[in-house]
Parts: structure tokens; C-alpha cells; sequence
């Protein structure tokens, strides 16, 4: 949720919130994946990995900063085996964690070392109502069940996790069955995310696919009515608000980044505003056990210019949008990939504006 509190003054220096994990292998060969991890079926600590040590020490300067929660995602969070170290960390800091997981090296153990951390989120990849489906997009045959074997070990634990759905061609006609699939397993929360056109997903795009904004705009409206009808599932999908209905508008649940309240640590010790990182060298802005966090966090050229330009100088239709403040133009690693600038449209909205799909009502004259 971003807060008036969140939306200080141009050139300000905003407090830390949260630190992004982006842990550097996976166990998996996800066709759309942004990060692009490389694979490894085996678990443990590689010698191109950020030691542990060296983490730990950087968010505890990232506490000093304001620091309050941290997100595990990955690549595979629990590829490393001394992930329970630094859930045993997190837990006695009383830092609040959110798990992102393919759910395949989830058994009883890992469940317990959340429920133990206070994970109060935790998202698990599902992408469709049967393993030809998921593993089409997932690239490992034998993790459709390995997932499905993850929540059920979370759930035993009396953990209630999301189901996360990336939206594609091939499975666009399942998602209503996939929908069925979370209700069976008792899932409560589905989040669903199309497939954006970057690294990986680049070569979705050239093969046509990705979904075109038209077809992301109707299944977003489709979804909605089909979990009002399936009954007892909270819907994310994640499109910019301005697509949202005023009518239910709430402000709280939109989809947007907080970007100025997050910075990211890449697999092997590199920081970032996020996982752009990872694809993009220019945003690559310091490491730790070597650079103050502190320093990055507040003089860094990068974050100066995201905090005097966003989101009063962000270009096209993202500077003339209503629920700029909100929204903050989403997600900037995604206008920065396609662009090369991070004042720049959303391409998502962007396209809309240009094919005469974005709503008149959410913009400013």
C-alpha cells in the first residue's frame, strides 16, 4: 500500500522499507523469467553467491535506514541451504518476511522454518490446472506436483499461501480451471501476473506468446467476474490501476511497486532499485561487504533522480494520469528496460494510450 506519508516532497530522502532478496539460482528453466537465474538441481551455497555473513551484515545496516520487512524471491529462495539461517535472523530481528517460491523444495522442514520466522506472505507459482499446462511455461517436468506438495506442507503448518498465475497464450483458456484448482486447495489469495516481455520472456514475445493489452484488459475483467462467481477468492491481477473500476477502486489493494521505499540485493552481493539489475548494468549500484548501504540509499545518483522525478517528470501518458501519485508509474525496472529511461511511460499504459485503450476518465487535460 503506498501512503500519503510515502509521498514526500521532490529530492527528499525517503525512509527504507523493505529489502528485495533476489536469490541467484533456480531449480526450474522458466521460459518468461526477468531475472534469468541460472539452473541447478542441486541445493547449497555456490561459490558466485553473496555469503551469507555478508547479507546478514547489510540488512542490519539496512535496519539503521528504517528497515522493517524483507522479501525472499529469486530465483529458488530455498535452493540455499542456509536459507534457515536467515530465517532464524529475520525472526529474532522481528523483521517482517514475504516468501516468493516455486514451492517445489518446500516439505515439512521449510514449512516449519516459516511458520517459526512469522512469514505473513508467502506466493507460490501455479500456472495452470494440470502439469503439461504449468511445466509448458515452467521447463521442469515433476514440478507441477512438487508444487502442489509445497502447499499442502504450508498448509499443514496452518499457513495460508498465494497462488501466483503468469498469464500467457498457453494457458489464457485454463485460467478459469486454474481458478477451480486454487479453490480445491483452499487457496484464498490469487494473484495473477501477465507475462511482460523481458529477458527470457523477449523470446514469448517473438513468438507471439505474450498477450497483446487488449487481450490482458478483457481477461482482467473476465477474472473478476469468474472469482465473484467461484466465490471466496481475493483476486490481484496485476494491471495498472488506472484499468481498475472506480467503482470498487480501493486504493490499498492497487498493484504498484513502492518504489520508494525498496532496494534490491542481487544473488551475488550486487544492489539495485530491484531485480533490473540482474539485465541492466547501469542501475547495478553497489555491492555489499563493500559499499555503505547507507551511502547507496542516500546519495546515489539513481535514487536522487527517482525521487526528484517521479512522479512529477515521468513522460507520456504516465505524467498526464490521475493516480500517478498512487501509482507511482507502476513498475519502473519495466518502463527502464524498454526505454532505457526510468521517467519514462509504462509500456503497458503507454500501448493502451496509443491504441485508444486507456480510459479517458484517468487523465488530467
Amino acid at each position: 500500500m503506498i501512503k500519503d506519508a510515502d509521498l514526500k516532497p521532490a529530492g527528499s530522502t525517503r525512509t527504507l522499507r523493505a529489502v528485495y532478496l533476489y536469490f541467484k539460482y533456480c531449480n526450474l528453466k522458466c521460459r518468461h523469467c526477468w531475472i534469468n537465474p541460472p539452473f541447478s538441481d542441486k541445493r547449497g551455497v555456490k561459490d558466485d553467491e553473496a555469503p551469507m555473513e555478508d547479507i546478514i551484515s547489510a540488512l542490519d545496516e539496512c535496519r539503521q535506514l528504517g528497515m522493517s520487512s524483507v522479501k525472499l524471491t529469486g530465483g529458488e529462495p530455498f535452493i540455499r541451504s542456509d536459507i534457515f539461517q536467515l530465517l532464524d535472523y529475520l525472526k529474532n530481528n522481528k523483521i517482517s518476511v514475504a516468501v516468493e517460491t516455486n514451492g517445489t523444495l518446500i516439505g515439512e522442514e521449510e514449512a516449519r522454518a516459516l511458520k517459526h520466522a512469522g512469514a505473513g506472505h508467502i506466493s507460490v507459482s501455479i500456472d495452470g490446472p494440470d502439469a503439461d499446462t504449468h511445466e509448458a511455461l515452467r521447463g521442469v517436468k515433476g514440478s507441477f506436483n512438487d508444487a502442489l506438495r509445497g502447499i499442502e506442507s504450508l498448509t499443514r503448518e496452518g499457513l495460508k499461501p498465494q497462488m501466483i498465475i503468469c498469464l500467457w497464450r498457453g494457458n489464457r483458456d485454463r485460467m478459469v480451471s486454474t481458478l477451480d484448482l486454487a479453490k480445491s486447495l483452499g487457496i484464498k489469495s490469487v494473484k495473477v501476473n501477465p507475462v511482460l516481455g523481458i529477458e527470457r520472456a523477449d523470446a514469448m514475445s517473438d513468438k507471439d506468446e505474450t498477450m497483446n493489452v487488449k487481450e490482458v484488459i478483457e481477461s482482467y475483467h473476465h477474472l473478476r467476474q469468474e472469482c465473484k462467481r467461484i466465490g471466496g477468492i481475493d483476486l490481484m491481477f496485476d494491471i495498472p490501476p488506472a484499468f481498475y473500476p472506480i467503482v470498487n477502486m480501493q486504493l490499498e489493494r492497487l498493484c504498484v511497486c513502492g518504489i520508494f521505499g525498496i532496494l534490491g540485493i542481487l544473488g551475488n552481493g550486487d544492489v539495485s532499485i530491484c531485480g533490473i539489475g540482474q539485465n541492466a548494468e547501469a542501475l547495478l549500484l553497489g555491492k555489499i561487504g563493500r559499499d555503505k548501504m547507507s551511502d547507496i540509499w542516500q546519495n546515489h545518483p539513481v535514487f536522487s533522480q527517482i525521487r526528484e522525478g517521479v512522479p512529477d517528470k515521468m513522460e507520456g501518458v504516465c505524467g498526464r494520469c490521475m493516480l500517478k501519485l498512487y501509482c507511482l508509474g507502476k513498475c519502473r525496472a519495466d518502463a527502464y528496460y524498454t526505454s532505457g529511461s526510468l521517467l519514462a511511460p509504462l509500456p503497458f499504459c503507454q500501448t493502451a494510450y496509443d491504441q485508444g485503450l486507456f480510459p479517458e476518465s484517468r487523465l488530467m487535460s
